[in-house]
């Protein structure tokens, strides 16, 4: 499996965790389970390899949808989550259900898109 392959694979992947993550969110009305947080952590993992496929893809000639959506739906959900902070540091904030649903739809897009740069890259 080529690297690009595997980093379709991988989107899936992710994209599938962010569906679960969401709708254990919404199903825990905002508070976030052990899960969540291990979710977070691949995300976060996710992110600069996301950032070096934008130049592989560049390189390669490839769609740069896929990247390019996760850096800039990290990139508006992290500034949507430090603009609804609390001032005080000290407590850890219910996730607004209505964000967790933003997540579940990304996660969906994320997959689609993924799954059809998949099929289409050469085995």
């Amino acid at each position: 499996m080529n690297f690009t392959r595997f980093y379709a694979a991988g989107a899936i992947a992710i994209g599938i965790m962010q569906v679960i993550d969401g709708v254990l969110l919404v199903l825990n009305k905002g508070n976030p389970t052990m899960f969540n947080y291990i979710v977070v952590m691949f995300e976060l993992f996710w992110l600069p390899v996301c950032t070096i496929m934008v130049f592989v893809f560049k390189k390669n000639k490839l769609s740069m949808l896929s990247p390019y959506s996760y850096i800039f739906y990290n990139f508006i959900g992290w500034t949507i989550a430090a603009l609804m902070a609390e001032p005080d540091a000290g407590t850890v904030n219910a996730t607004m259900v209505w964000f967790a649903v933003i997540g579940i739809a990304f996660g969906i897009y994320y997959v689609a898109i993924n799954d059809r740069l998949f099929r289409k890259l050469p085995r």
